[in-house]
């Protein structure tokens, strides 16, 4: 099995040092599978995305801005920030990587009765 996995050349330092971060914790639990890095790569792209989004924002200092015609409007980093913050949530729980995941993972293998499926299992661990 790989020890390391090189992040992908478009992340920027931040992202970079999370992809690799977690994969380092993944292969070393032996969960890391083959494609693994795809997902992975799309997680820390969202992270750098919301980063680089939030820190737009505190620049920003205003969350809104007044266009033209006089309307308030919301600025666009906001969005961008929740966009990003929710596609990085949702592929952390594909990595099982929130409490709540892990907690239901460590659950489905403590739960283990007559009728289990042994090769599932493995899968599930590994």
């Amino acid at each position: 099995m790989e020890t390391e996995i090189k992040a992908p050349t478009f992340l920027k330092s931040e992202a970079k040092r999370k992809f690799e971060e977690i994969s380092k914790s993944l292969i070393k639990e032996s969960k890391w599978k083959a494609g693994d890095e795809i997902a992975l790569a799309a997680l820390c792209a969202s992270y750098q995305h919301w980063i680089e989004a939030e820190k737009a924002i505190k620049k920003n200092g205003d969350l809104c801005f007044t266009t033209e015609t006089g309307y308030r409007q919301q600025i666009p980093e906001i969005s961008i920030a929740n966009n990003a913050m929710k596609n990085m949530l949702s592929f952390i729980k594909e990595f099982a990587l929130t409490p709540k995941e892990r907690a239901k993972l460590k659950e489905l293998i403590l739960n283990k009765d007559d009728d289990s499926d042994e090769e599932m299992e493995d899968m599930i661990q590994k």
